[in-house]
């Protein structure tokens, strides 16, 4: 088999063990069934946000080159 497939398999075997994990507790009314995937979540958002204006600090802008004469089109004035 390929290993995409063996990784992709495991990550399904994973999501369904988390899925369970949390359906267990929601019924024992755990506290911590909601508590964990808000943070997670909660981080996970900041962590992208802080990506993005990371990336925007960083990226070095080059200014657009100037217009010459030569490569502005110039009007044909022979009707």
């Amino acid at each position: 088999m390929q290993k995409s497939r063996v990784v992709g398999g495991l990550i399904c075997l994973l999501m369904v063990v988390v899925g369970l994990a949390f359906v267990w507790g929601i019924v024992v009314e755990s506290y911590w069934a909601i508590a964990i995937p808000v943070v997670i979540g909660f981080l996970g958002m900041l962590a992208l946000g802080f990506w993005i204006g990371w990336t925007m600090a960083v990226t070095k802008i080059e200014p657009p080159p100037e217009a010459t004469e030569e490569s502005t089109p110039q009007s044909d004035t022979n009707d």
